[in-house]
């Protein structure tokens, strides 16, 4: 794939690395590209968002909600825990957000420096010192908008920004975010092994994201991507309070 082939060039010189030792890729004609990369020498499956994707976000406490994401449901070629959920009881969500032109309300959380604004299938990773006009913005074209941790900022590690609780958690753990790349392309990027959270930042520097969300993990990780079959791939174990998470980041076929 080109993509890697030129982002790698800053990474290392042995940095694509599959299951068995040698390079995956999905067909690049997919919603999403597949790599499995070592970047500052940690592992990292990088899930690269087609320019013919579709991206939306989705939460529980929209009015027309139906039902969580099934993972049978082959329109959905990725399916990730987005925003906080603060509890188990309301399943409120972190901050205000815009599900396809609907405002909803938050909790606050001071954890939320940062956000993704969706707006005519167009991505971006913003700070919350914005999140005024983008709520706007995402209203208005009816689009979509979630805050979350801003962890990398126009290509610099802001670590401190991961939230204390997290930041003190031993043994390491297996981390994900959401992140726009040098070329403007999204990319969710998930660690290849348990890491600290500094180490993980730095190695979505390191790949060449200029932009960072943090996304939802520990119980509420669970979520999925497919194949180039359309295999669906769990991208992390099923916990008790899985059937508690109340916000999902989509990538759709």
């Amino acid at each position: 794939m080109k993509f890697f082939r030129n982002l790698l060039l800053g990474v290392m010189p042995a940095a694509l690395m599959g299951c068995g030792g040698g390079a995956q890729a999905l067909n690049t004609a997919s919603a999403v590209d597949i790599a499995h990369v070592v970047a500052a020498g940690h592992r990292l499956m990088v899930m690269r968002v087609g320019p013919q994707a579709q991206v939306r976000f989705v939460s529980h406490k929209q009015h027309n909600f139906e039902a969580a994401p099934d993972i049978s449901n082959r329109d959905i070629a990725v399916n990730v825990a987005a925003a906080f959920t603060l509890d188990t009881e309301t399943m409120d969500v972190c901050g205000d957000h815009v599900v396809a032109g609907e405002r909803i309300e938050g909790y606050d959380d001071v954890t939320a420096t940062g956000h993704m604004l969706i707006v005519n299938n167009k991505v971006s990773i913003l700070p919350n010192s914005r999140l005024k006009e983008s709520i706007e913005a995402a209203v208005q074209g009816k689009g979509y908008l979630f805050q979350q941790c801003y962890i990398v900022e126009n290509g610099k590690s802001q670590e401190q920004r991961i939230p204390q609780a997290i930041r003190e958690r031993r043994p390491h753990i297996i981390y994900r975010a959401a992140c726009t790349l040098g070329d403007g392309s999204l990319a969710i990027v998930q660690g290849g092994e348990p890491m600290h959270y500094d180490e993980f930042i730095n190695s979505l520097v390191a790949l060449g994201a200029q932009q960072a969300l943090y996304l939802d993990m520990g119980t509420w990780a669970w979520g999925w991507t497919r194949d180039a079959n359309g295999k669906a791939l769990e991208l992390a174990e099923k916990f008790d309070n899985t059937r508690y998470q109340s916000n999902w980041l989509q990538i759709l076929y």
